[in-house]
């Protein structure tokens, strides 16, 4: 049952909306809760596609949560502007980021529970036995 929520675990922060963040955390995660690496990043890296597809998807929830203004990117007008980007286009991505984290906030704690529960009935509806992924760090 462990393993399951660690797997779990790793499956809710790899959702997170900020790429590239997510494999650090999980490392660092399982090292201070004394978890399995190898069941975490297995979670972590599960969760890939839905990081990529539900960017906007959060990134509408948080805007919705914070009653904030619908983000527009438009890449040509960024691009056109490159390097030399107007400090309110600068304000604008990073409030976007904050609204993609807090939609995150809503959904993986769900994502974590429910991840948790398939995992576990499972291994043990498949496996019968307990799952070994590996010593923790």
């Amino acid at each position: 049952p462990k393993t399951a929520w660690t797997v779990a675990l790793g499956f809710a922060i790899g959702m997170f909306p900020l790429m590239g963040v997510t494999t650090i955390a999980c490392a660092l995660i399982a090292g201070v809760l004394r978890l399995r690496q190898v069941a975490i990043q297995l979670g972590n890296y599960a969760a890939l596609p839905l990081q990529i597809i539900l960017l906007v998807p959060f990134l509408r929830l948080g805007e919705r949560i914070a009653g904030a203004e619908r983000f527009v990117f438009d890449l040509p007008a960024l691009l056109k502007g490159f390097p030399n980007i107007p400090e309110s286009t600068a304000r604008a991505v990073v409030m976007a980021q904050w609204h993609m984290i807090e939609g995150w906030a809503v959904v993986a704690p769900v994502a974590f529970v429910v991840a948790g529960l398939l995992g576990k009935a499972l291994l043990r509806k498949r496996l019968g036995v307990r799952v070994d992924l590996g010593r923790a760090a």
